[in-house]
């Protein structure tokens, strides 16, 4: 996120302020918050496939996955998406995420041939388990992804104009444990010599902002009203001295790990 973790954060505390301040009960709460990430400069995302092996589609403006068979061969592309969840692991603990969504708005290419619109599209998203650079991924050396942290998303042909939203609460739970290297969008591989498949998003890149991927979370923020009641807000906006004294005050400092984290099962 970057430039934009300061106007997140400023978001969620005057979403937060406002609870405690309305909250009169002296018990202790939940405040159920939400932040959207949208998918900017600080997002990556790639397009790669078996069959320009050597190639990088970091600037390519759609994502997604196909799969088609040419000479006996099956052909792929896939697609990698992350996004920069910048200081919000430290600020949000993954117990207290209660659901992720990933949104992704189609994009549909004039070569696209009758037959694959008329089927159903079936994709696969997984937790990516490497660190990766855009610009430097190629088919060869993509990185692993999770095949026992993944959800497949089934499209039927009158719904490929609509946008998508996916739950993937369970990967960023994993992401915000274990690292965020971000998803993998791609095609079931099978034998099966099936008819031809494709499902196509406007990527990170794409030029029409309004387009692009979002990534939302929410999470259920844990507070005692009766602590806090009383208190004097300052008004916003607010200082760096007033924020820092807030970050303080309401949210849990970063804690150390104690021994070893246990690895995610990989790919075979």
């Amino acid at each position: 996120m970057k430039n934009s973790t300061k106007p997140l954060v400023a978001v969620a505390l005057l979403i937060f302020i406002t609870s405690v301040q309305s909250f009169a009960q002296p018990l202790t709460a939940y405040s159920d918050m939400s932040v959207w990430l949208k998918a900017d400069t600080t997002s990556k995302s790639v397009l790669v496939s078996n069959l320009f092996e050597d190639r990088a589609g970091d600037q390519s403006p759609i994502i997604g996955a196909a799969a088609w068979f040419d000479k006996g061969k099956q052909l792929q592309c896939r697609s990698l998406l992350a996004f920069d969840y910048g200081i919000l692991p430290r600020l949000i603990k993954p117990e207290q995420i209660t659901s992720a969504q990933l949104i992704l708005n189609p994009v549909q290419l004039e070569n696209t041939e009758d037959d694959v619109e008329n089927q159903k599209s079936k994709f696969i998203i997984r937790r990516v388990l490497q660190p990766w650079e855009d610009s430097l991924t190629t088919w060869i050396n993509q990185p692993l992804s999770n095949s026992g942290n993944e959800v497949t998303k089934m499209i039927s042909p009158k719904k490929k104009d609509r946008t998508v939203k996916i739950d993937v609460t369970k990967m960023v739970k994993d992401m915000f444990l274990f690292g965020n290297n971000g998803f993998m969008i791609c095609h079931q591989d099978s034998l099966e010599k099936t008819a031809s498949f494709s499902q196509w998003f406007a990527s990170a890149k794409n030029e029409n902002q309004n387009i692009r991927p979002v990534l939302i979370i929410n999470y259920a923020l844990q507070y005692n009203a009766a602590q806090y009641q009383n208190q004097k807000i300052p008004a916003l906006p607010l200082t760096v001295k007033d924020r820092n004294e807030l970050m303080q005050m309401y949210f849990r400092p970063e804690t150390e790990t104690s021994g070893p984290v246990k690895e995610p099962v990989k790919d075979e």
